[in-house]
């Protein structure tokens, strides 16, 4: 069999059942459908590439295939860097306005994006209330209840965050009169309520701070479990013939604990770049142990946007009393002020980044990362580190322990 009859472990975006080995998106999220008929409205938080945009689209299709509800999937990344919160609600009423022309229900389809717009802009009160239209206008045009999915809501900030979810809950509490979606969900790396909102610029945070104080429940992804990542590796045993060794599953899960894009990406690691496809080749530790390593060294863009991170000053102070695995220290932390924001404002915000994980003492959440983040943290000094530097405290192939205590 050759490669171009074979998925691929994929390691960029949303995965997709004919293109790529994925587990079941919808078993991930088994109480989004209980939520959705009790008409809630929710938050769907977990760290970045662990499958939420996967698990949200297959969701809707699940809702639409269903055909109980109409379901929508918007991102909100366009609104990424806007400050003016009128526009920004203006240009996310238009992106909705064009989803329906890319819908495959018919129903959605057939109210034509562009028909819809124009209606809209006829609408005096549209430019004042542009979301808030948008969505009751929709609805009042469906002959069913509109579910909709806002994704990457951790994009936006502050007026516009602010905006996005005052008019949100301005529509739930009136749905009574006035259609309004069904149940929303916003989609992010972070919980809602750990957002840190300025009403303006120039002033400090509001604090802890949500308009959207109506939801239901707040769900998050966990990690592959290693019987999970067994069944997900079998689906490449079974397509190409190529075994994934028992101890080799192990070795992933002790250098990822789960994490879904490393898990994929050490697979893909082996498959694509190391063995070149060639099936006949079995899958052992030692292989997995070499991919670990040059994902560390190598630092692609998922592990390269968590390390930009290491900058924020919270970020650094947390990882350094996880470095020094001090209580003395994390208490130190936590009487500090760091950034405006206390240390467990801090620690809980590295932990929605996937970064950190909390047990007894906070700990890097798995090996990959720990090694990735020494690297980083050590990469000045190592540079600075000459080859005669290196050498000055070695006789033959033993080391001058004494000049080197010194």
């Amino acid at each position: 069999m050759t490669s171009q009859n074979i998925k691929i472990f994929n390691t960029t975006g949303p995965c997709y059942p004919e293109d790529h080995y994925m587990l079941p998106a919808l078993p991930r999220l088994p109480d989004v459908r209980s939520l959705v008929d009790l008409k809630a409205y929710f938050v769907l938080h977990a760290p970045r590439q662990t499958g939420k945009t996967t698990a949200i689209q297959s969701f809707v299709a699940k809702l639409n295939e269903d055909r109980s509800y109409y379901a929508l999937y918007c991102t909100v990344e366009q609104l990424k860097g806007m400050i003016d919160a009128d526009a920004a609600m203006m240009k996310l009423a238009k992106k909705i306005s064009t989803l329906l022309d890319h819908s495959n229900v018919e129903a959605l389809k057939n109210l034509s994006g562009n028909a819809f717009l124009e209606e809209l802009n006829s609408n005096n009160a549209f430019s004042s209330f542009p979301l808030t239209i948008c969505l009751s206008s929709l609805c009042e045009k469906l002959d069913k209840d509109l579910v909709i999915f806002f994704d990457e809501v951790d994009s936006i900030t502050d007026d516009v965050l602010l905006s996005l979810l005052t008019n949100l809950r301005t529509g739930y509490i009136e749905r009574k009169l006035t259609p309004f979606p069904r149940s929303i969900a916003l989609v992010g790396m972070r919980n809602i309520r750990d957002y840190r909102i300025k009403i303006r610029p120039d002033t400090q945070t509001m604090g802890s701070f949500s308009p959207f104080n109506i939801i239901k429940k707040v769900l998050t992804l966990s990690n592959f479990t290693p019987v999970e990542i067994a069944s997900l590796y079998a689906q490449h045993s079974e397509a190409s013939g190529q075994v994934f060794e028992e101890e080799a599953v192990q070795r992933v899960w002790y250098w990822t604990e789960g994490q879904p894009w490393l898990v994929n990406a050490l697979a893909a690691e082996v498959v694509e770049d190391i063995l070149r496809h060639d099936y006949t080749k079995p899958i052992n530790a030692s292989l997995i142990d070499q991919a670990a390593d040059n994902l560390v060294r190598r630092r692609d863009t998922h592990i390269d946007s968590l390390l930009a991170r290491l900058s924020e000053p919270g970020v650094l102070k947390v990882i350094e009393s996880v470095i020094s695995l001090s209580s003395t220290s994390v208490n130190n932390y936590k009487a500090d002020k760091i950034s405006g924001e206390s240390y467990n404002n801090s620690l809980q915000y590295c932990i929605d980044l996937g970064l950190i994980k909390q047990e007894d003492m906070p700990q890097p959440a798995n090996r990959i990362y720990a090694s990735i983040i020494m690297r980083y943290l050590n990469q000045n000094v190592i540079v600075d580190i000459s080859n005669d530097q290196a050498n000055a405290w070695m006789d033959g192939n033993k080391i001058k322990m004494n000049g080197l205590l010194k």
